[in-house]
């Protein structure tokens, strides 16, 4: 049985992250948007998320900060999180919380296969199995 994948996508930089909203719901996806990580904290308490897409650097709480936080909780360390980020040195010393990252800018067919990479879908926001999510915590940009 497929299911529409839920994603959350976290930046403060709205334009970016309407387009990616508006792109990734064309692809079938179910996506929700927070512009600092205690807001996507707040969204992962009140819905299924199957994909968290953060930038790095934001206020309040950035996108590092919610990673270690996800990592922490018994709830939603299983959740993958692809970090976006313009920072050339953020990859190294985050592996261990990040699945995956997009260096900004990045295309959006760089996303779609980030994407697919991370969860195993077929391209169009449906979960090919009812399995755990298979990341690639190795995957080099």
């Amino acid at each position: 049985m497929s299911t529409q994948l839920s994603i959350l996508i976290v930046d403060d930089e709205f334009g970016l992250a309407e387009m990616l909203r508006d792109m990734l719901r064309e692809h079938g996806y179910d996506v929700s948007l927070a512009i600092n990580g205690r807001l996507a904290l707040d969204i992962l308490e009140e819905r299924r998320i199957d994909l968290v897409i953060t930038d790095v650097m934001m206020p309040v709480m950035d996108g590092t900060e919610l990673a270690t936080v996800m990592r922490k909780s018994k709830v939603h360390r299983g959740i993958p999180i692809v970090m976006m980020t313009s920072l050339p040195s953020a990859w190294p010393q985050q592996r261990e919380l990040f699945d995956a990252v997009l260096r900004k800018p990045f295309t959006p067919a760089l996303l779609m296969q980030t994407i697919h990479d991370v969860f195993g879908t077929n391209g169009e926001g449906r979960a090919q199995s009812n399995g755990p999510h298979s990341a690639d915590s190795d995957r080099t940009p």
